[in-house]
């Protein structure tokens, strides 16, 4: 598990970072927030400590931009950390998509504890493995395998093709592969759906055929039953 610590105070870094490691977890540092987003970028941490006060990018943006771009920087939990006491500062980073909070000072110990229970959340996921003809979805190790041979996927591919094995013979309308796959608070159109489809056939050939569109509706993956 990878754990990217964007904090400018040194000292405060380092006793979090000594904490992390002290618990097995892989530790990246950045002491900015542009630094901090080319690392989430780079190596897709499970979970972000933040710090709210930052030179060059605020917490506050960094989150929101990570949380928008999910193709870029993966999905990682995020706790915010802010020596404010304005509750106005603490809900605005909620809003823009933190998972929870800690004003400083802080006993490293509970903050230890919240990731813990962050990333016990996440790894609550169904290790069953989705197989569709030649294709296997393993959902443990999140990887799409074509006749044994990984498909690099983004995330929102993947959770569309996962999607439609799991659904596979039943059609699935655009609303409902945007409620599942973007969720509703996702603003986006039909077009995204059409063009996501698109990307999934030309990565995955063999079954590109058995994706049928179902004119005005959405989409099907097609099982042939002999």
């Amino acid at each position: 598990m990878k754990v990217l610590i964007v904090e400018d105070d040194v000292d405060i870094r380092e006793l979090i970072s000594f904490f992390m490691e002290k618990e097995g977890y892989e530790v990246l540092e950045a002491g900015d927030g542009m630094v901090g987003l080319k690392l989430a970028k780079t190596y897709h941490p499970h979970i972000i400590i933040l710090d709210l006060m930052l030179p060059h990018l605020d917490g506050k943006s960094m989150a929101q931009m990570i949380k928008k771009s999910e193709d870029k920087y993966g999905n990682p939990k995020i706790i915010m950390l802010t020596a404010k006491t304005d509750i106005e500062d603490v809900l605005s980073g909620l809003e823009v998509g933190a998972d929870d909070y800690m004003k400083k000072p802080f006993d490293p110990r509970e903050l230890v504890l919240r990731v813990k229970k962050l990333l016990n959340r996440e790894t609550k996921i169904s290790t069953q493995k989705y197989i569709f003809k030649n294709i296997t979805i393993d959902t443990d190790k999140h990887l799409i395998l074509e006749d044994q041979n990984e498909i690099p996927m983004s995330k929102k591919e993947y959770d569309l093709l996962l999607l439609l094995i799991k659904n596979k013979g039943l059609v699935l309308t655009r609303d409902k592969i945007l409620d599942k796959v973007w969720q509703s608070n996702y603003y986006t159109g039909d077009r995204t759906v059409d063009m996501y489809i698109s990307k999934i056939r030309d990565k995955v050939k063999s079954i590109s055929k058995d994706i049928k569109t179902i004119k005005g509706v959405g989409y099907k993956l097609e099982e042939k039953i002999l």
